[in-house]
């Protein structure tokens, strides 16, 4: 299934190249299955750049990694890695996180040698494909406002009760139980 990703590369902190802070122009690259968006560059010459750029980037339900590399600019022109990170994709679009959810994430550059080498902040919201969604509902049929329309569902029709839990079971152990005191 095909969803499309908005990944908003924000910033990026303690950037370090030989364990020294980075005073050069920075820049960052993802990659989603040998589709790559490159960021603008950051002016500021400073280890903790700030890129905040957005790009949307279609990823098919396989792919399992994400890669995010930052690069430094040199005085010719030529761009370097300094480090990169690879997001599994189970952190955004696993069973517990749902579509349409914006997900704030950090994760530790490693450089070459698998050293540290810094932080890089990035945002990422998993959209689904609208005409995967419409094929969807046309397939298998009702939808919840399909199912409130035809009787399927109806709303409650007394308040909840908040004694008990609603009627749920709660289990637990008594903190007396635990902890006894010693006289």
């Amino acid at each position: 299934m095909t969803k499309t990703l908005e990944i908003d590369l924000r910033s990026a902190e303690g950037l370090k190249l030989n364990r020294r802070p980075i005073k050069k122009k920075t820049l960052c690259v993802v990659t989603i299955d040998e589709k790559s968006r490159k960021s603008n560059l950051d002016e500021s010459r400073r280890s903790n750049p700030t890129w905040n750029y957005k790009s949307e980037i279609p990823i098919n339900g396989n792919v399992q990694f994400i890669t995010i590399e930052v690069f430094y600019r040199t005085g010719s022109g030529h761009e370097k890695k300094i480090g990169e990170a690879k997001i599994p994709t189970k952190d955004f679009m696993g069973r517990y996180s749902p579509e349409g959810h914006l997900n704030f994430l950090s994760y530790r550059l490693r450089d070459e040698f698998g050293d540290k080498c810094g932080i890089v902040n990035l945002s990422i919201l998993v959209k689904s494909d609208p005409t995967t969604v419409t094929t969807a509902i046309r397939d298998y049929g009702a939808c919840s406002s399909q199912a409130a329309d035809t009787g399927l569902w109806r709303p409650r029709s007394e308040t909840p009760s908040i004694d008990g839990y609603g009627g749920r079971t709660v289990t637990g152990v008594p903190v007396w139980g635990v902890y006894q005191r010693q006289f």
